[in-house]
């Protein structure tokens, strides 16, 4: 069974090949899968979504959240927490399996030149303990969402 981070995972290969573009603000949004939206989306609402193909917009600009194809849009209002991806700020949420934000990442980064929640992140990815497809509001492997 593959890691929900893992390069080699079928599904995240096929679900890059099936962007939309999000209808509030045109930003490219990848697939997420209705695991995801079932663990991220209050409810009731969580418990009134369909079959239909929903996406991801990442875009801090934008209120929307999730969108399908059937045209249903999930605003931020209507999530359980605060979307990293759609902050700009200091102590947003970079690692949602274990809590890990921009700032100490940062912190760490200024302090020895390396991340040690990376390297801990990485670490717990290989042994399979993440959880991002259920933890990530965009469903997908938080390890890109760290500083470079």
């Amino acid at each position: 069974m593959d890691s929900c981070c893992s390069s080699s995972s079928v599904e995240a290969k096929a679900q890059i090949k099936h962007a939309a573009l999000c209808p509030s603000c045109g930003t490219p949004a990848k697939p997420v899968g209705l695991v995801t939206l079932m663990h991220q989306v209050v409810a009731p609402l969580n418990q009134q979504l369909g079959s239909e193909k929903f996406y991801f917009c990442s875009s801090p600009a934008c209120d929307s959240v999730y969108f399908s194809d059937a045209g249903t849009v999930i605003e931020a209002c209507q999530v359980r927490a605060e979307i990293g991806q759609k902050s700009i700020a200091p102590g947003r949420v970079i690692c949602y399996c274990f809590d890990i934000s921009h700032a100490r990442a940062m912190e760490e980064f200024e302090q020895t030149g390396t991340s040690a929640s990376k390297a801990f992140v990485v670490e717990q990815t290989r042994l399979k303990n993440c959880a991002c497809d259920i933890r990530n509001p965009s469903g997908r492997c938080c390890l890109k969402e760290f500083p470079k």
